[in-house]
């Protein structure tokens, strides 16, 4: 795809989103990327880029539980 159908793709769907919301989303982030051509990672410090990547490197299923699991404990959440 060239930049030129890049582009237009984008502002087919801009064009199509009436949620203001998604809009501003757009809007914050464009504006950031447009200003700064910063790496985000050289914000961290090295204590933080060690603790994201060691959280990016564990296995996705540590620490979740199943959506029926997840439905069951919000039940209880809710009539306490």
């Amino acid at each position: 795809m060239t930049v030129q159908q890049m582009q237009q793709q984008l502002i087919n769907q801009i064009s199509a989103i009436n949620d203001e919301d998604i809009l501003r989303m757009i809007e914050e982030e464009l504006s950031y990327s447009l200003q700064s051509s910063s790496d985000l990672s050289e914000l961290l410090t090295e204590t933080d880029l060690k603790e994201l990547t060691m959280l990016a490197n564990e296995p996705i299923d540590k620490n979740t539980i199943s959506l029926n699991e997840f439905n069951s404990i919000m039940e209880q959440w809710r009539m306490k």
